[in-house]
């Protein structure tokens, strides 16, 4: 199935710190549409994604732009309600029933991996405004312990990428993006490097209010 979802790296470090679920498996929940929309933002291109987290027991909403798939933030019900609106109960029992009810063969994983390096691209425009992508480095996965969400969360490896991109050629300031995947043949996960404008300063800052003061 062709993926939509790709994330912020705003969101990556949220899903680490407020679910059990890997970005992976909320891609293709999302993707899968066994989330509920529950609606947007006047005047924003912003759906308000409600979803149930299996190892967890709870619910999130990720924030997705609609026209790029980029996930801005996923928030608990708490975060969202001081940020946005209440998610009534009604709406918990239909996306617990989406994930529930949805065929086995959507929510199958990918069989476990025996690749030991992280293939990391680089997605860029050309001189002429063209997408174009371009390996930037295959990195050993081992001391990250083959998780995805640990390379992410390598500050000094981020610092490196305009280099890594000034290497291949590329110029970085036109580098919107990256994909990473674990081998050849893994699912890659795409993150927007940009900053991703945000429609009130609250989500940018997505903290309970209490948190904020």
């Amino acid at each position: 199935m062709q993926t939509f979802t790709h994330f912020s790296r705003h969101a990556f470090e949220r899903i680490e710190q407020r679910t059990k679920l890997s970005c992976e498996e909320i891609a293709r929940i999302l993707d899968r549409k066994l989330a509920l929309n529950t609606g947007r933002k006047p005047g924003f291109n912003r759906n308000h994604l409600l979803f149930y987290s299996a190892p967890d027991d709870d619910f999130y909403v990720a924030i997705q732009d609609g026209l790029t798939g980029t996930i801005v933030t996923v928030l608990p019900l708490d975060y969202h309600a001081n940020l946005a609106w209440n998610i009534p109960l009604e709406d918990c029992i239909k996306a617990k029933e989406l994930y529930l009810t949805a065929p086995v063969e959507d929510m199958q994983t990918q069989p476990a991996s025996n690749a030991t390096l992280f293939v990391i691209s680089g997605h860029f425009l050309d001189g002429g405004g063209k997408q174009k992508t371009k390996v930037l480095q295959k990195l050993s996965s081992l001391p990250y312990e083959n998780d995805i969400k640990k390379l992410l969360s390598d500050q000094a490896y981020f610092a490196k990428l305009n280099l890594l991109a000034a290497e291949k050629g590329i110029d970085a300031k036109s580098m919107f993006g990256i994909s990473i995947r674990l081998g050849n043949h893994g699912e890659p996960i795409v993150i927007e490097l940009q900053e991703v404008p945000s429609p009130n300063k609250a989500l940018r800052w997505d903290a309970p209010q209490a948190a904020r003061r």
